[in-house]
């Protein structure tokens, strides 16, 4: 939450929320709220990925693929970043050709560096 510079030692202290402290659970309890009420409408966010995979518009078929694999494999989200500045993580949204093989029929071998720079290697068959 706040810094100071410690004239002792020269250095920058930080002061943050306590581990038991209410305020530093609160983004928790928001992410669970916010679970619980996409449990009430998670058949109807399959229903329209699943329309969508076979829409002729490239973009709404990629759309439908990245949640497909949010839903059914929990892949984070990801985003864009600067890979100079920062590790090269990638989530769903970010993947790229190299961070997936393609085996027919129908089998994807993942394997990319995700948050945390976590390795994650899955080999998932797919639906058709």
């Amino acid at each position: 939450i706040a810094s100071f510079e410690d004239g002792l030692l020269g250095e920058t202290k930080y002061v943050s929320f306590g581990a038991t402290s209410s305020l530093k659970g609160q983004p928790d309890v928001l992410k669970y709220d916010r679970a619980r009420r996409l449990l009430r409408c998670i058949d109807n966010v399959r229903k329209s990925y699943e329309k969508l995979l076979s829409s002729k518009s490239p973009m709404d078929r990629q759309k439908a693929t990245a949640t497909y694999f949010i839903d059914k494999l929990a892949l984070r989200v990801g985003g864009e970043k600067n890979t100079e500045e920062e590790a090269d993580t990638v989530g769903c949204c970010s993947l790229r050709c190299e961070h997936m093989k393609l085996e027919p029929p129908n089998t994807i071998h993942f394997d990319f560096l995700g948050k945390d720079s976590i390795r994650y290697q899955n080999t998932v068959q797919v639906t058709e």
